[in-house]
């Protein structure tokens, strides 16, 4: 395993990055496709919540892939000494909705990098900042954080479910898995490639993205509170594998709760939302 010189890395911390995408009307039409049973009944015009992770994906040759099929650095970070990435959890804020045709810009910042233990042993988690915006206009302002880690040795899963969830159910196949990878330009391996997942990461099966349930929550509290300005924070507990049945809940009220569970104490995600004031 390679040595980390997590003091090495700390220089790496401030790098900034500008990236400029476009909302197109096919993408968001495939991103409707893919999910459609669970985003916001909102206007045509208006991109659901969560179509930004679609957009300012690193593009690089398969040349540049690692084993598991991630960009082995993104544009901002070297090469990580782990060479797993996860998303680990973020907070965003939707502060106005994009719209289709809208020319966007990110700018990225590294706020953080860290070494700690976990139960799968060394963990690296960076801290991301991003503001997204039209026309310099803030539109969505968000927080990420990534973990890197050696593969083998998945992240621990909730307790076994002994009732049937209470909120929304939903059911991720391996084909809505594909589609969401697609559209994410996602290449890990995991998310399609069953031996892979099962015997390099030690999954029991194809593991459900984190942005795919986060967006899945965001849009199931934006249907409650009938708009999608929205102040979400949110972080995985635990991996959700593909044709689970798992349920989207949510506590009543303007601001709360919510959490994707297969059952009762058998949590895969859970956030916190708030709702933003129109700006």
């Amino acid at each position: 395993m390679t040595a980390i010189d997590i003091d090495t890395l700390q220089d790496w911390v401030g790098t900034e990055e500008t990236l400029t995408d476009c909302v197109r009307e096919p993408a968001v039409r495939q991103f409707r496709h893919t999910l459609e049973d669970y985003l916001v009944d909102a206007d045509q015009e208006i991109v659901p919540p969560g179509f930004h992770w679609t957009l300012f994906q690193p593009m690089v040759p398969s040349a540049h892939l690692g084993e598991d099929g991630h960009t082995r650095s993104l544009g901002l970070l070297p090469e990580m000494p782990l060479p797993s990435r996860m998303w680990a959890g973020g907070d965003v804020m939707f502060r106005s909705p994009l719209g289709i045709g809208d020319e966007v810009v990110r700018h990225t910042k590294v706020d953080r990098i860290e070494e700690k233990a976990g139960g799968s042993g060394t963990l690296i988690f960076v801290t991301l900042s991003h503001e997204i915006e039209v026309r310099g206009r803030a539109h969505i302002s968000e927080t990420q954080t990534l973990v890197y880690r050696n593969p083998g040795m998945p992240a621990g899963r909730g307790l076994p479910g002994r009732e049937q969830g209470t909120g929304r159910p939903f059911r991720a196949d391996s084909v809505m898995l594909f589609r969401y990878s697609a559209l994410t330009f996602n290449s890990h391996r995991i998310h399609y490639d069953r031996s892979y997942a099962q015997d390099v990461e030690n999954y029991p099966d194809l593991v459900v993205h984190g942005p795919l349930q986060a967006t899945l929550l965001i849009n199931d509290v934006a249907a409650s509170l009938g708009h999608s300005r929205i102040g979400f924070s949110y972080r995985g507990l635990a991996p959700l594998y593909v044709d689970e049945t798992a349920y989207l809940c949510r506590t009543g009220g303007g601001a709360g709760e919510a959490w994707v569970e297969r059952a009762p104490g058998d949590t895969t995600m859970k956030g916190k939302f708030v709702p933003v004031s129109k700006s």
